[in-house]
């Protein structure tokens, strides 16, 4: 009964579309405003995409970082960070230099429109899970565009979305809520048999003139995991000629530059099948 109670409350959030701003820290507030007020004074040719990662070197790595609340709230943490949040933090601070703005509020207006369907909070379900859900939503919204297409040797992958739904047991919002569960289901089902680019990985190991994948483009790491599309993402920083990979690790526990490069890093890994390439618009 329990359960089915903690459902059913889950379920009357998610209709009522209530919005619970988050109780932010008072020093990821300073941190944003102090970083928004240099970023102001950068040339205007400058990577602001990697100005703002790169001040997020060495933050701490927690997983499922959105999903420690029963409800859904707008989750803002600059201390700790995993793969996608690191992509929406970085992106958010960017939106709001590109609009001239420098206040928390701003920050966190644009953490909402990149976080959820149509920037719009109405429970989980609203949280873009799936990249290519989050890429297709943040190309409507006008801040990326994806690129990978424009590459050279390029496949295309058939994607058919449904690991969330069929592993709803992993989810702490999904499991034992089958309403939920058909909420996520309806999503998916937009996803099914959806063709999609990718640069396979045997391609990484290329010039920057050959790859044209630019410094702070956003990377996300295509797989073969049936129900899924994308299981990594960080962003492009070239280091000598070769494609390194700026991204919270799972294994070092922080965000890293990765010292090993893209290419090396995904070779040995089984289920990573190539990249898809993404870049904000300035």
């Amino acid at each position: 009964m329990k359960k089915k109670y903690a459902c059913l409350l889950a379920m009357i959030w998610v209709m009522a579309g209530n919005f619970c701003p988050a109780s932010a820290a008072e020093n990821d507030s300073i941190k944003v405003e102090r970083l928004l007020r240099e970023a102001a004074q950068l040339p205007a040719d400058s990577s602001r995409i990697l100005f703002f990662a790169q001040n997020l070197l060495d933050v701490s790595y927690v997983a499922n970082t959105l999903d420690k609340t029963n409800e859904e709230i707008l989750t803002v943490r600059l201390d700790q960070l995993d793969c996608t949040t690191l992509v929406e933090t970085v992106l958010a601070l960017s939106v709001a230099n590109k609009k001239g703005k420098g206040d928390f509020g701003s920050y966190k207006r644009a953490l909402q429109t990149i976080r959820y369907r149509d920037g719009k909070l109405d429970g989980y379900p609203s949280r873009l899970h799936y990249f290519s859900d989050w890429i297709k939503d943040n190309e409507r919204k006008g801040i990326v565009r994806e690129r990978t297409e424009e590459l050279v040797q390029v496949q295309t992958q058939v994607l058919n979305l449904n690991f969330m739904s069929t592993h709803s047991d992993s989810y702490r919002q999904l499991k034992d809520c089958p309403l939920m569960v058909k909420r996520m289901e309806e999503i998916e089902a937009k996803w099914k048999n959806v063709s999609a680019f990718y640069l396979p990985k045997s391609c990484l190991n290329a010039s920057p003139k050959e790859l044209d994948i630019r410094n702070g483009d956003i990377l996300a790491i295509t797989t073969s995991m049936k129900g899924l599309d994308v299981v990594h993402t960080g962003f492009a920083c070239w280091i000598n000629g070769k494609l390194h990979l700026l991204h919270a690790s799972s294994v070092m526990k922080k965000v890293i530059l990765d010292p090993q490069t893209l290419f090396d890093y995904s070779k040995n890994k089984k289920a990573h099948t190539g990249i898809r390439v993404i870049s904000f618009l300035r």
